[in-house]
């Protein structure tokens, strides 16, 4: 049976259908493959199915899912695209598994991988293992680095260079990132600890604080907790200039006062306030905590050399914030 021009049959369905349904295959006389690109999905699907079959594998059955919804073979659910994470080197855009299947298989391969999420953790963030953990942490006889009180369990290290210092407790780590590891502020909250503010000569006082409502649950808060009145608390930090008596540099929002004796001290930023809490007011602590830092500041730092251009720009560069500071700032002292 002859067939119109630009049509062919497939002796597999048996139709006849226009040679575009044809894939290309050049061995062909007319260049078009034998069977129509249905029948030779079906052809190749069998044929990998039996390949699979030979090597003992299982071919997943095809699942067809709704719009907007895609099938997780972790969990056998067909779950909306939005229960999927995003992945741009995907087709689609979105993780082969949902988002609870994504994560067990991530932690599943980390373990695999690395032994244990937490040894793949501290590669990552630290570049060590645990075996160096627990090695670091032996040395310091298993306490807190600083406090020397308290286990140690978070390693801590350099924000600028990323270095490892040593393993701390929770507190001493979290004392630290309130200071900014700032060698300045932790002598002069170990000095204010002590007893001994460090009053300025010349401050930048802050901009005007807003006059407002005083609500009444701050009234009683400040009269049961410290013996105080809100205006009381108001003079206290006109007389410190509007400014944190340990930095300097930020208006003062809390009151501080001695959790020993009870006695109110001065008002401090929440940095400094939530500082010194963590270092459990013990002046002695944030001392240690000072020789902490600078052991690794004077370890850490290699001997390079300046040209006497980059002297001179340094030079530049202090001068030119001295001027800055100074154009802003007035003599209290």
């Amino acid at each position: 049976m002859e067939t119109p021009d630009g049509m062919k049959r497939c002796p597999d369905c048996g139709e006849i259908k226009a040679v575009s349904e044809f894939g290309l295959n050049k061995r062909m006389a007319d260049g078009r493959a034998r069977y129509c690109k249905d029948c030779f999905r079906k052809r190749s699907t069998q044929s990998y199915r039996k390949r699979m079959a030979e090597q003992g594998k299982a071919v997943r059955e095809r699942v067809e899912v709704p719009a907007g919804h895609k099938y997780c073979p972790r969990c056998a659910e067909i779950k909306a695209v939005g229960e999927f994470g995003a992945n741009r080197a995907a087709k689609d855009g979105l993780t082969a598994y949902c988002k609870p299947c994504h994560t067990r298989v991530t932690l599943e391969n980390r373990i695999k991988n690395h032994g244990s999420d937490r040894n793949y953790k501290l590669k990552l963030r630290y570049g060590i293992t645990e075996d160096d953990f627990e090695r670091m942490l032996a040395r310091q006889g298993g306490l807190c680095a600083i406090c020397q009180v308290v286990p140690g369990t978070f390693v801590d290290h350099c924000h600028r260079t990323g270095a490892v210092r040593g393993v701390l407790c929770f507190n001493c780590n979290n004392g630290l990132g309130h200071f900014g590891d700032n060698l300045v502020l932790l002598e002069l909250a170990a000095h204010y600890l002590g007893g001994d503010v460090l009053w300025q000569e010349f401050v930048v006082p802050p901009g005007r604080r807003a006059d407002g409502v005083v609500a009444p649950s701050r009234t009683y808060h400040l009269s049961q907790r410290y013996g105080m009145r809100h205006e009381d608390v108001e003079r206290m930090i006109s007389a410190q200039h509007g400014l944190c008596v340990v930095c300097w540099g930020r208006p003062p929002e809390h009151v501080d006062h001695c959790h020993r004796t009870g006695d109110v001290r001065y008002a401090l930023c929440l940095p400094c306030n939530t500082g010194i809490g963590q270092f459990r007011d013990d002046p002695g602590v944030v001392w240690r905590a000072l020789a902490y830092v600078e052991a690794a500041e004077v370890g850490g730092y290699d001997e390079v050399g300046v040209s006497e251009e980059e002297l001179a720009g340094l030079f530049v560069e202090e001068e030119r914030l001295c001027s800055e500071f100074y154009a802003g700032a007035v003599r209290v002292g």
